[in-house]
């Protein structure tokens, strides 16, 4: 609810105006209800436990990234390494963190793993055949990762 600066008439939060004055409450920040049988108390704690469940979502989808990303590092791309094990993890984390932040899109989630791969792969990676498999696995998990985010997000609107 948000009450009008202008006549102190309570309005529901979805109005932009107040419907008595028609002041502007874009600006106003809403107020829970004193009535404890406000549906809106109901709404509200509804939309927490969603935003909840999302965040647990999102983490878990990061994480299964990040070991996808890192155990294809170590199967086709035979880094054994734990130290460079732990940064191809690092690097996933924040391409996850990136994506799921919004920070970076499909193409560009893609072009940054790609290249913090390459860039491992060159300062402490081996170079042998397989290791291409293991760079286009890192190319494409990122857009799965996208797919994956974007669905939990819709799922929970």
């Amino acid at each position: 609810m948000k009450i009008c600066p202008a006549c102190a008439l309570p309005n529901d939060e979805r109005f932009p105006t107040c419907v008595a004055c028609h002041a502007l409450l874009v600006d106003v920040l809403p107020t829970p209800s004193a009535n404890p049988d406000d549906p809106e108390h109901e709404r509200r704690a509804l939309a927490q436990k969603r935003h909840a469940i999302m965040r647990r979502q999102l983490m878990w989808a990061a994480l299964t990234y990040a070991s996808s990303i890192t155990v294809l590092a170590a199967c086709p791309g035979l880094v054994l390494n734990t130290w460079i094990l732990l940064l191809y993890f690092a690097g996933s984390l924040t391409v996850a963190v990136a994506v799921v932040q919004k920070f970076v899109g499909r193409f560009f989630a893609s072009l940054l793993q790609g290249l913090l791969s390459v860039a491992l792969v060159v300062g402490f990676g081996p170079v042998q055949p397989l290791i291409f498999f293991m760079l286009a696995g890192h190319a494409i998990l990122p857009a799965l990762l996208w797919h994956w985010s974007d669905l939990i997000e819709s799922a929970n609107r």
